[in-house]
């Protein structure tokens, strides 16, 4: 029983380490105009709404205070469908960095457009 138990985990470590590289290489890259100046390229390793961001190139993340968005997918065949969001943290962190983000993606079923701003707490990492 323990020899198995064991076999059990290192075939899961295996598989995580296996399949890490493609999760993240999954990730959509969204480029951003920032109201300090910079353009910036994050990518979200996550779907939730608060899902903090990762730059690029860099080290720093960015952590998402507030989002102000709309999505607009456009089928292959039927309507356009528009959503409209805004949600924002119980406690926004002070000295935020608002950045605007419009990002476009065709896929085989349609074409996906969301655009609007985004609110991060920016963070080195070390």
């Amino acid at each position: 029983m323990i020899k198995r138990l064991c076999v059990s985990l290192a075939s899961g470590a295996i598989a995580v380490v296996a399949l890490a590289p493609a999760a993240s290489a999954a990730a959509t890259p969204i480029g951003s105009t920032c109201d300090d100046g910079t353009s910036i390229v994050l990518v979200f390793n996550g779907g939730g709404n608060f899902t903090p961001g990762h730059l690029v190139g860099g080290t720093a993340t960015y952590v998402t205070q507030s989002i102000d968005a709309t999505r607009v997918f456009t089928p292959t065949v039927g309507p356009v469908e528009v959503t409209e969001f805004h949600v924002v943290k119980p406690h926004v962190a002070a000295h935020v960095t608002t950045c605007v983000f419009d990002l476009t993606r065709v896929t085989p079923t349609g074409t996906f457009h969301a655009f609007g701003t985004s609110t991060f707490l920016v963070t080195p990492n070390s």
